[in-house]
């Protein structure tokens, strides 16, 4: 079994590489918009990219499933009912797709999405019990995911939904080892964990999120959570139809000092991303400093 976690640094995104080198085969899971760390790994490793599994409809970054089906021709799979507009494979419970040795079984989760699911991974050449769990943003490491990106209206039944779903995969083995989509610096959770890893165990034991009684947990999460972010709904819908292929995507041209003082006096917002010492220093005049560092994901 090769396994193999990718991570974008700033935004706290996780997405996975897992497959067969023996069988030449090997799906990734929510997959990031830059997709050439995918291929470079399947290349590297023999392997050959059949199934791009998406544990839900991302809120904070645009996917690069499109972009990584126009170069592998890979099946995008969603678990079944997710309403994406574009072509893709629907997924059920209980499901199994099979790697060579590496068997992923579909687990639904609803409750960070309605359609969220999780994916239950067993190396078969060790053994017939699950080795880990990708649970998408059911799950994180200290934290769980927030459940209202599907709108107030929905929020009760997303928050039952959420607490059934956890304790769903509480059921699990407690060496099974938890690989969630994000970690520190994403806004789709409350205060996750440094760590990009856990495991069944530690989490029921440790995560003070799952040791709530459903009472306490509707309280918790339906009165209690960040702000959604402005961009979450853009964002949706992209993600909804399908970004475009970076190719056809406009490309940032370098600018002159005359180009930036004339688009500057027409109005246009100077961002600098230098760090604070370096803006402190000197910068333009009206310019706003965010600089590129961690907790990218807040901007």
């Amino acid at each position: 079994m090769y396994f193999k976690q990718v991570t974008v640094e700033g935004m706290g995104c996780l997405s996975y590489v897992i497959g067969c080198p023996q069988a030449g085969t090997a799906c990734v899971v929510d997959p990031k918009r830059d997709v050439q760390d995918y291929i470079d790994i399947a290349r590297k490793n023999d392997m050959r990219i059949t199934h791009i599994f998406e544990t839900h409809i991302h809120a904070d970054h645009l996917s690069g499933n499109q972009e990584l089906r126009s170069r592998t021709q890979a099946d995008i799979c969603f678990l079944e009912g997710s309403p994406v507009e574009f072509e893709h494979k629907t997924v059920r419970e209980g499901q199994v797709f099979e790697f060579g040795k590496t068997s992923i079984e579909i687990m639904a989760t609803p409750g960070h999405t309605p359609f969220s699911m999780s994916l239950v991974v067993t190396d078969t050449a060790r053994g017939p019990h699950p080795w880990m769990v990708l649970t998408g943003d059911c799950m994180f490491v200290g934290d769980v995911g927030r459940p209202d990106l599907a709108g107030q209206e929905m929020i009760d039944e997303q928050v039952a939904n959420l607490y059934h779903s956890l304790h769903k995969l509480g059921s699990l083995p407690e060496s099974v080892e938890i690989f969630p989509a994000h970690g520190e610096g994403s806004l789709c959770g409350k205060g996750m964990s440094p760590k990009s890893s856990s495991t069944i165990g530690f989490e029921t034991r440790s995560n003070p999120v799952l040791s709530l009684n459903e009472k306490s947990f509707r309280q918790e999460f339906t009165q209690t959570f960040p702000e959604r972010p402005k961009s979450f709904t853009h964002i949706i819908e992209m993600n909804l139809k399908g970004p475009p292929l970076m190719e056809r995507c406009p490309i940032t041209r370098d600018l002159s000092p005359a180009q930036v003082k004339s688009l500057s006096n027409n109005g246009a917002t100077i961002l600098d991303v230098r760090n604070t010492a370096a803006f402190g220093g000197v910068h333009i005049k009206g310019s706003i400093n965010i600089g590129l560092a961690k907790q990218t994901a807040n901007w």
